[in-house]
């Protein structure tokens, strides 16, 4: 029996998780697809005034791109795109759904989609990532995940030791609730109306999601654990860098921000997750002070700095992710899709919090890139996640408020 097998039961469609009784086990690393998913948003935003003119694979790059200039062709840069946000709402960068003031609206963020196809094969499904003064950076059924919200909190959940023969015994007993409840809601399935029949099914669907985890779990006690330092002390080249830049790279919070995208680098490197979404802090070192000064010259090269310390941590990541091989000989860069955005446009005409030319930088997963992709100003972002999602293997066509699937 193949490994997507699925179950048709009230009118929803399930994709089941690898079952060791049809002879089936997870899904090892070693295919050349792209096989995982990494969101990041700017939260304070990126200054459009520095984008590139030019398109293409000759396009210009700009002094904001320079620390991602060797890693040109592993990546495409998309402008021009519309946020439908608002200034207070920019942790919705994954989840746009309608315009911010509607959260109501939301349902599943583009990671939450990924998980949902990627997620069963490693024992984090999905890990969500926030330094802070954000709500709701990623969305499960119109619902907000909690985030891991610190750095010491995220190794452990990523490292941590566990007592394997008390964590088989506490798996035991969620099973046997899990079977009990299940038995229960059966039983009571034939004696309800309609009305509460679906929602039995809502209930059934979160059963099978918790069945899940428990499977990811007893396929976890079984590997080897992994001993891997602290990632501390995050420390960039910064010859040749303005006061103000080598302020912003020795910033406290900055270098948590880094300290996060290490972590979720050896979350990659070591299997433990396939999916990750991360939001950063927007308000170190004044940055947020800066941006509303873009319209004076010290603002904006303030502003303009700040994108290049974003760049450089960006730039970090992707090239650990480029250097680490796989069992199938291809780059970790390779297997992963990487979505880089902000949330708001910096710019001398909108001001701090603007709406137009928001950018999204796809970085590795088998694309054909190095190029500058500027888009008409309409299209928005939910163009790129649709495409993105499509080419991780997720069978959707459309994907919020999406007008097509973008040409990558």
């Amino acid at each position: 029996m193949l490994r997507r097998n699925f179950l048709k039961s009230a009118g929803c469609t399930l994709v089941l998780p690898a079952l060791e009784t049809f002879g089936q086990e997870a899904k090892d690393d070693d295919s050349v697809k792209a096989n995982r998913l990494f969101c990041m948003n700017i939260g304070n935003g990126m200054c459009s005034d520095n984008f590139p003119t030019s398109t293409g694979n000759d396009y210009q790059s700009t002094s904001t791109f320079k620390p991602l200039e060797k890693l040109k062709k592993h990546f495409t840069l998309c402008t021009n795109l519309r946020n439908y946000g608002n200034h207070f709402d920019t942790m919705y960068a994954f989840a746009e759904y309608a315009d911010h003031g509607s959260p109501e609206l939301i349902r599943d963020s583009v990671d939450e989609i990924a998980a949902s196809h990627l997620g069963d094969d490693t024992r984090i499904r999905n890990l969500v990532v926030e330094q802070r003064n954000s709500v709701g950076i990623s969305w499960k059924g119109g619902l907000a995940i909690s985030p891991v919200t610190n750095s010491q909190v995220l190794f452990q959940k990523i490292f941590g030791q566990v007592d394997n023969e008390k964590r088989a015994e506490l798996l035991a007993l969620k099973k046997s609730m899990l079977d009990a409840t299940r038995k229960e809601a059966k039983r009571l399935s034939n004696k309800v109306s309609k009305e509460d029949r679906d929602k039995l099914d809502e209930y059934f669907s979160s059963l099978r999601e918790s069945e899940k985890s428990i499977q990811r779990s007893e396929r976890w006690l079984s590997k080897k654990h992994v001993e891997v330092p602290f990632p501390e002390n995050v420390k960039f080249d910064t010859q040749g860098s303005t006061e103000y830049l080598q302020k912003i790279l020795a910033d406290k919070i900055f270098n948590e921000r880094s300290t996060y995208l290490d972590l979720l680098f050896l979350a990659y490197k070591y299997d433990i997750t396939r999916v990750t979404n991360v939001y950063g802090e927007w308000n170190w070192t004044g940055h947020h002070t800066d941006s509303h000064l873009v319209q004076t010259e010290e603002g904006y090269v303030k502003t303009l700095e700040a994108d290049q310390a974003y760049m450089m941590q960006t730039a970090r990541f992707l090239g650990k992710l480029q250097s680490t091989k796989t069992k199938s000989g291809a780059s970790l860069l390779d297997q992963t899709v990487c979505l880089i955005t902000s949330s708001l446009s910096i710019s001398k005409e909108e001001g701090p919090h603007g709406y137009k030319n928001n950018p999204v930088i796809v970085a590795g997963g088998g694309f054909d890139h190095n190029k500058h992709i500027k888009f008409n100003g309409t299209d928005n972002r939910n163009n790129i996640y649709l495409a993105a999602l499509q080419h991780l293997g997720c069978e959707i066509d459309s994907f919020a408020t999406s007008s097509a699937s973008a040409n990558l």
